[in-house]
């Protein structure tokens, strides 16, 4: 008697763990992306809001991190969730049109 992996039964379990893996991935790595564009946002605006025509400004980085992980992060994250969920609808799409 040969044992696999995964049982005859069991089929639709692995592919549903496996698109569930691929919406996480797909949430992670746009939450990583809008969290780096905002940060670069906040810098590009206290460095514009800091200078003027007699000094030159200074890029708050770390005012950047303070404002996206105490402040921001349930907006990115969920920005980030409705972006990796159309994402993933399209991809499931597309694969089953072909």
């Amino acid at each position: 008697m040969k044992e696999t992996i995964f049982p005859a039964g069991h089929k639709w379990d692995f592919y549903g763990i496996a698109l569930f893996m691929f919406f996480g991935l797909l949430w992670i790595l746009e939450f990583c992306q809008a969290k780096t564009y905002f940060i670069t946002m906040v810098a590009a605006s206290t460095y514009y809001f800091d200078s003027n025509k007699d000094k030159e400004g200074e890029a708050n980085v770390s005012v950047g991190f303070k404002y996206a992980y105490m402040n921001h992060a349930g907006s990115l994250a969920f920005g980030s969730f409705v972006v990796a969920l159309v994402q993933f609808i399209r991809a499931v799409f597309m694969t089953l049109a072909e």
